[in-house]
Parts: C-alpha cells; structure tokens; sequence
C-alpha cells in the first residue's frame, strides 16, 4: 500500500464513526483504532491511569477541601438517555405520528423513547434511567453517534 493511500484511509477514518477499520491487501495488514478521546492512534493513551492519580495527590495535601466539592458535584450531575450506536435517530414510530415523548414526560426504565436506523435496521432506543424528560437534545432524523446524549432528565 502507496503512502497517498495510507494518507487517504487514514483521513477517511477520522472522519468517519468507526472505531476501528483493518484492511488486507496483498499479505500485508493494516489496524487503525481510535481512541476514546476521538483521534485514531496505534498505542493506548496512559492518560486514563493518571485521570485516578491526580486526584489523590490533592486529597493527601489538602483532605478537606478537595473531596467536599466532589461529592456535592456528583448528586447534581445531570441524567441523560444517550444512543446506544450511530444512526438516524426518529422520535416517532411513523412519519404521521406523534412522538414516542415530548418534553414534560415521565419515562420509567426501559421506556422507548426513539429508534435509531441504521443500515435498514431500526433499533429501539430504550431509557436506562428514570425520570421526567426536560429537553430533547437532538432532533427528529439527525444523525446521532454512540453515546450521544439524546434527552436531559430532571
């Protein structure tokens, strides 16, 4: 495989949803995964074993007021529905008819609140969490990514 196409593939894979892409061509193979942080790299990043670290030197110098924040910040965290894969999202089960939820709404866990399409394929987007829904982040027929918050709970 020519540079120019190495340079093309790699391109192409950065803009693309895929997490991983391996391509053979003649005997030889080729492995490009991205990251969680979004960029495609061969060796894992040693960032996520520091992301730990960090905070427990602060809490050794200064055990009061480093976890006080902490906590209070988790109980407000928001809870979002995200899209459990990449594809076009519909809120409703049919063009003519009404949303499977509006704004407003209290959704228990495991209520349908979409479908995401993808590849012909329509798969149910279901809540893991319960609560009412006080924005709809994403709009009928967009693209959505894995992950991608779709609803904000109250």
């Amino acid at each position: 495989m020519d540079t120019q196409a190495l340079k093309a593939l790699i391109d192409l894979f950065g803009r693309a949803p895929l997490r991983e892409l391996e391509i053979s061509e003649g005997g030889q193979t080729l492995k490009i995964t991205r990251s969680e942080q979004g960029a495609a790299s061969a060796p894992p990043a040693p960032s996520r074993p520091s992301a730990p670290v960090a905070p427990a030197e602060p809490s050794a110098g200064q055990a009061p007021s480093t976890p006080a924040p902490t906590p209070a910040a988790q109980p407000q965290a928001e809870r979002v529905v995200t899209a459990p894969m990449y594809g076009t999202l519909h809120l409703s089960p049919s063009p003519d008819a009404p949303p499977f939820v509006v704004v407003g709404d209290t959704l228990s866990v495991g209520q349908q609140i979409g479908l995401i399409e993808a590849m012909k394929v329509f798969t149910p987007v279901k809540t893991e969490v319960a609560g009412r829904v006080e924005a709809i982040l994403v709009t009928d027929g967009s693209e959505v990514e894995a992950d991608q918050p779709l609803m904000r709970l109250s």
